[in-house]
């Protein structure tokens, strides 16, 4: 019998009781081995929660039971498989049992290929449900009263710009991650930056904090909607004041919220028919291009049905088109010759955020996207420029410096720092010009991020689905029915 076993650990104290991965690898060994079963692999989920089925070990298992690479699998108990007795039963009879894969507790002594212990893991799923229940409801009183006495309640990941200090209870501000956390408040207030703005400037600035970068407008929003920086916790509904040091004025962080609001609100407003449907609204806006002309796609509407008819009778369909075909903007017509096609904007929209969960899920796609990045000319003129800016500040520095020794005289040192001067804002000027490319993505991270997208593609807002998909894709080309993705790689 060919053998897939799978471990999991989610606590020190798990560990300390005998359930740690070295312990239930060698379990799972010896169980093997007693019973001449080849044991093809093991997959670990060490500091992985049993309450969810996103674990990556998890579904490397999963996928292998689909590719018929084993004919059983192996686990030293139960609830190191899931504590849900839905999910339980979900792998059991869903994935293991519906791909002639038989599933095995040691501990419980029971295996699905007899009726009896089919009936048992029914039965102890429950328990490991209501254990996993007693233990949230421990822990939810509790963080009710921390929250009640200004304490940060924990869960997940330390807030960006704080450091949790155990050994006092508290939140200690982490001055370098605080002063990102107020740039992000200054360019959404004051700068007027819009959220997938924000995450490149803060990109940009090579800025990083304890949990990664400033990758996704959801990080970015999640700062800016966190009261917690205005000196409040929050907890069930209820805001009670911190015992932390606040990073944001309260009147600072109320305009954004109202800021935030007004924004969504109008985000939300449906257009009335015949309006500029799509200017500021398009999913794709900004990334979209024609094939034929290179000109730019943009959102836009189209009335179906006979011109006799009046509009409100007439059925209103929006679409992305190209500018040089409609001529709505003339400095955007690149070729007044151009009709490419239109594309209806659920279909195009839908093909997208498919592709993007393909991405996550198909490993020969993922490969054939991740090629070499191209070389890019303009970032070879920015190379120059700055290299010669750089020997201009340096021949700028000897002058002054020859100025204060006396070595020259004054009107030859004056006259030479002037033409360099004037050189140097000429170089500035065409540095600024050519617009630096945006920041590429390693492959793996780009999967990460399409992998955990699935939330924003099905409930975020409009801004986060459109910062979620520009951060994934660099641009899309359409030339006629054809469709070219070029990945943000």
């Amino acid at each position: 019998m060919l053998i897939d076993g799978y471990v999991r650990v989610s606590t020190l104290e798990q560990a300390r009781e005998g359930y740690s991965i070295g312990a239930q690898t060698e379990r799972l060994k010896a169980y093997c081995a007693a019973r001449g079963w080849t044991l093809r692999s093991i997959h670990t989920d060490p500091g992985h929660s049993g309450a969810k089925l996103d674990r990556p070990g998890l579904q490397t298992l999963i996928s292998d039971v689909r590719a018929g690479r084993c004919n059983g699998v192996l686990v030293y108990k139960l609830d190191r498989l899931s504590r849900s007795q839905k999910d339980t039963l979900y792998l059991i009879e869903d994935i293991f049992l519906a791909n002639g894969v038989s599933f095995i507790s040691i501990n419980e002594n029971f295996d699905t290929s007899t009726a009896f212990g089919r009936a048992m893991i029914g039965i102890l799923s429950v328990f490991a449900q209501l254990e996993r229940e007693q233990i949230r409801e421990r822990t939810m009183m509790g963080a009710a009263e921390r929250a009640k006495s200004g304490l940060w309640h924990g869960g997940g990941w330390e807030p960006i710009g704080y450091d949790y200090i155990p050994e006092r209870d508290e939140l200690q501000v982490n001055e370098y991650e605080a002063m990102q956390v107020r740039e992000v408040y200054d360019c959404y207030l004051n700068r007027r930056m819009s959220l997938y703005k924000i995450t490149q400037h803060m990109t940009g600035q090579g800025y990083r904090h304890k949990n990664g970068g400033w990758d996704h407008a959801s990080t970015v929003r999640n700062v800016l909607k966190n009261n917690l920086y205005a000196g409040i916790i929050s907890w069930g509904g209820h805001d009670y004041p911190g015992q932390h040091m606040p990073l944001i004025d309260r009147e600072v962080f109320d305009k954004v919220q109202n800021k935030l609001e007004l924004q969504g609100t109008q985000s939300r407003k449906q257009p009335e028919p015949g309006a500029s449907f799509f200017t500021a609204t398009a999913l794709l806006s900004g990334i979209l291009f024609c094939g034929r002309c290179g000109g730019r796609y943009y959102g836009s509407g189209q009335y179906r049905g006979s011109k006799k008819l009046p509009n409100s009778q007439r059925q209103y369909i929006r679409v992305y088109a190209c500018y040089s075909r409609t001529k709505t903007k003339k400095s955007m017509i690149k070729d007044p010759t151009c009709k490419n096609d239109y594309w209806r904007v659920e279909i195009l929209d839908a093909y997208v955020m498919e592709q993007i969960r393909r991405l996550a899920a198909d490993d020969d796609f993922f490969r054939s996207i991740s090629k070499p990045a191209p070389v890019l000319p303009d970032e070879d003129k920015r190379q120059a420029l700055r290299q010669r800016i750089d020997s201009l500040d340096q021949q700028l520095a000897r002058l002054l410096d020859l100025y204060q020794l006396d070595s020259a005289p004054l009107e030859q040192i004056s006259q030479r720092i002037e033409t360099l001067t004037a050189e140097k804002r000429e170089l500035q000027d065409s540095l600024e010009a050519i617009k630096p490319p945006p920041p590429r993505t390693d492959p793996l991270q780009l999967r990460r991020i399409a992998q955990n997208a699935s939330q924003v593609l099905e409930s975020g807002d409009l801004d986060e689905k459109r910062a979620l998909i520009q951060s994934l894709i660099r641009r899309i080309t359409l030339t006629g029915p054809e469709i070219e993705i070029t990945w943000n790689l």
